[in-house]
């Protein structure tokens, strides 16, 4: 009785498995990169400047708005994307133009251009064991990217996301200095969270001895997403 129980048991727990699992809807990963006209993301911004000889930082708050104004299609299914950033110091200020910027989406990887500066943010199909140089397309350091998460949900500034991915550009940390580079995206929305670190410790005996690392100098910047939509 025992083994017949067993052989009915457990091609239902397959069955439900496999139900389970199609029912679960499908992710574009190309959605993590806002495609549509109109598309904005609205960010706070805080950073915190050291500088050699001072106690304390110097710390900077504003909002940077993001949004797609041109879209084009080539004949090789390349999507070229063109944004407007526009920064404000606080939400009752008005917005101000700041710079255009590119982002062309490739069947591979995903392509950002600022400031004369291209980046590789992202590269497909989403692969927790792959990594990448970020750097490829400009002169600096090799630089290894990859992904720590993926489709998983996050929370950002209260908000809440069903899928998103997150991947590392930087984590190195020494004795003198740290690096870290940290970017959150979200499905159908693009960029909601970007850490950014580099600090350079002060290196005397004094510091050498302390348990506590002292910033020389360097920057530390958060970006976190407040609001995003799209404008007909």
């Amino acid at each position: 009785m025992k083994k017949h129980l067993n052989w009915v048991i457990v091609p239902m727990i397959i069955l439900l498995a496999s139900c389970e699992k199609s029912d679960r809807p499908s992710v574009d990963p190309y959605q993590y990169v806002p495609t549509s006209l109109g598309q904005f993301v609205i960010s706070d911004i805080e950073e915190k400047i050291y500088s050699a000889g001072k106690d304390q930082p110097v710390v900077k708050k504003w909002q940077e708005k993001d949004q797609v104004i041109k879209k084009s299609v080539d004949s090789e299914s390349i999507t070229t994307l063109i944004f407007s950033r526009s920064l404000r110091t606080s939400e009752t200020a008005p917005w101000e133009k700041s710079k255009e910027y590119s982002v062309k989406i490739y069947p591979d990887k995903v392509l950002t251009t600022v400031d004369n500066r291209t980046d590789m943010n992202l590269i497909f199909p989403l692969n927790g064991q792959t990594e990448w140089n970020g750097n490829t397309y400009h002169s600096a350091d090799p630089q290894k990217y990859h992904y720590e998460s993926l489709n998983k949900p996050a929370t950002v500034s209260k908000l809440s996301f069903d899928n998103s991915i997150t991947v590392v550009e930087r984590e190195d940390s020494s004795a003198i200095n740290q690096y870290i580079g940290i970017k959150k995206y979200a499905l159908g929305v693009g960029l909601i969270f970007d850490d950014q670190i580099a600090y350079e410790y002060c290196q005397t005996e004094e510091c050498f001895a302390s348990d506590i690392k002292k910033i020389e100098s360097g920057y530390h910047r958060v970006k976190m997403v407040s609001q995003f939509g799209t404008v007909k």
